[in-house]
């Protein structure tokens, strides 16, 4: 064999060894496995945020669920609340709107179970960090309002209305909501002993809108009444004729 010959040998090996070096990866039958196993353990990204259970005041419990999945719905975009400077405009005062204003008796087939109102906005009890944060950096809140609705099924609604002294907040935090709408801020009331629901466990699923009105900022929850994660979209159909009643209920009141 020639020198030359020697070298084109050579040189063909190197092509082949780079070639094979750069080629596509084929994956083999076990590494295939592995990653089907990573697929599956992988969380929805509706069910990324666990909030905590956290005790509550008043007539009954507040608690935090975990929620499986979130909507908002807003008028148009807006800067979130703690952008605002308190300088940025005069605060508009307003007085709160009270649970007997904003939460009708019944609606349609959802029966009120509960209801209560806080003249504190921020407390530990009733809304996360995050929004009592949002509340505090705003021109304020006047008040606070819960209800606790069931369905025929015992399906669970949980509404919360926070009576903001100066609308361009409301809808702010809202928006702000809505960009972070698998985050659970607003508690949930806990069932009182004679409604005949389940105090759910905060792994249940549940999906969430907000809207907002004049002053007002709505909160909206549901959970079916065993807690199941599924059919998040009829949940999502069903909660939404009760949030927009009880927005519209609540907007009577709302002094602008």
């Amino acid at each position: 064999m020639t020198k030359a010959a020697g070298e084109d040998e050579l040189w063909g090996e190197f092509l082949k060894e780079f070639e094979k070096q750069n080629a596509p990866h084929e994956p083999s039958a076990d590494e295939r496995a592995r990653a089907a196993v990573r697929r599956r353990r992988r969380w929805p990204w509706f069910a990324l945020i666990a909030c905590l259970l956290a005790a509550g005041g008043g007539a009954y419990g507040l608690g935090y669920p975990h929620p499986a999945r979130s909507t908002a719905r807003a008028v148009k975009p807006a800067a979130p609340a703690e952008s605002v400077p308190k300088t940025a405009r005069p605060a508009v005062v307003s007085a709160a709107v009270t649970p007997a204003q904003a939460f009708p008796a019944a609606v349609g087939g959802y029966a009120r179970v509960a209801d209560i109102g806080d003249a504190s906005c921020t407390g530990a009890g009733s809304v996360r960090p995050t929004l009592a944060g949002m509340i505090t950096r705003s021109h304020g809140c006047a008040g606070l309002d819960f209800a606790l609705y069931k369905d025929s099924s015992k399906n669970e609604y949980s509404l919360a209305v926070f009576t903001m002294k100066d609308p361009a907040d409301a809808m702010a935090i809202v928006t702000a909501l809505g960009e972070n709408a698998t985050d659970c801020q607003a508690a949930v009331p806990l069932p009182p002993a004679n409604s005949g629901l389940r105090a759910l466990p905060p792994s249940s699923g549940l999906v969430q809108s907000f809207a907002s009105s004049g002053h007002l900022v709505v909160v909206g929850m549901a959970q079916w009444s065993d807690g199941h994660s599924s059919n998040y979209e009829q949940l999502e159909q069903q909660l939404s004729p009760l949030l927009e009643t009880v927005a519209k209920q609540a907007e009577k009141y709302d002094q602008n």
